[in-house]
């Protein structure tokens, strides 16, 4: 009989230069060159069915990911926020790239079932999703350079103009994205829902396709709109949205529901938040949750907004 081959638990740290290989079983730590022609050799080599866990640096995980899952290897990309949290949890007191590498690989040993395993997306996919976060840094940036000026009477029309005409490049970039994806379907039911313009629409479309969400629920945690308890005995603590998912989607539906309160029923809803005690920002906090929850349920279904039709 045929002795069962167990599978190998690697994590891996990821580096611009260089990449830091733990094995779990043995506690093994070696280095790899992080190069397209290095990650072939070595993944080549691999003896048997593996799982690997390696931390999103930028785009420099790209090059093993793909190739490890096209070789028919586990892939796991772990949350960098949550392996902070795990190191605290498990008392690690040190922090360099082989503890992080072995650190990556204890997580996965424990926690594989509740991962999900990493599946590659299309270059038109991948580029939409960096414009996006590029286009943040830009919206950050032209707010930061106009509040530094504020009270010093130098006027900087000519730079925000600048930074205007940059976004709009951004902008029509990703529209041609989306079409090259086959997304412009699910673009246009996002843009029928009253408060939620071209921007809010791409992010929501990008996000919506960036993973299977079995469930609105799911999709609201994705984009950290989930609410968080803290309740022990009889101490109820506030509640709060845990902020999990990408910032610059939650900025932007916050934009569209300040934009989708003119829209009476919304208006109406926004209202009810409001006479329960909650502040405005609360308020609109939950309008931006609800528009979140009709796009996931439109793109799902495949239809249009209907102004005046029953609550999604």
């Amino acid at each position: 009989m045929a002795k069962p081959v167990s599978q190998i638990t690697l994590g891996i740290d990821v580096a611009k230069d260089e990449l830091v290989i733990a094995d779990w079983d043995t506690g093994e730590v070696t280095t790899l060159i992080n190069e397209p022609l290095a990650i072939k050799r070595w993944i080549g080599s691999l003896p048997g069915p593996v799982r690997m866990a390696l931390e999103p640096t930028s785009h420099y995980h790209l090059a093993l990911a793909d190739r490890a899952q096209a070789a028919g290897h586990r892939v796991y990309l772990v949350n960098p926020r949550q392996l902070a949290h795990y190191r605290e949890a498990v008392g690690e007191r040190h922090k360099s790239d082989p503890r992080d590498a072995l650190l990556l690989a204890r997580y996965l040993a424990h926690e594989a079932p509740k991962l999900r395993l990493y599946e590659p997306q299309s270059a038109a996919a991948r580029e939409l999703w960096t414009l996006l976060t590029r286009r943040a840094t830009a919206v950050e940036s032209c707010k930061r350079v106009r509040q530094s000026f504020l009270g010093t009477g130098i006027s900087i029309q000519a730079l925000r103009s600048e930074y205007r005409k940059v976004l709009k490049r951004i902008d029509r970039r990703m529209e041609a994205l989306i079409d090259a994806c086959g997304w412009q379907q699910s673009y246009q039911f996002c843009l029928s829902i009253p408060g939620i313009g071209p921007s809010n629409a791409t992010a929501l479309v990008a996000a919506f396709h960036r993973g299977a969400f079995s469930s609105q629920d799911a999709f609201i945690a994705y984009l950290g709109m989930d609410v968080r308890t803290r309740e022990s005995g009889t101490y109820k603590g506030k509640r709060k949205l845990t902020k999990k998912g990408p910032s610059e989607l939650r900025r932007l539906l916050y934009c569209a529901a300040i934009a989708g309160r003119s829209y009476e029923p919304f208006a109406r809803y926004h209202q009810r938040q409001l006479d329960k005690g909650l502040p405005k920002i609360a308020a609109n906090c939950i309008l931006a949750r609800k528009l979140a929850r009709l796009a996931f349920v439109l793109m799902s279904r495949q239809e249009n907004f209907k102004k005046g039709a029953v609550a999604y």
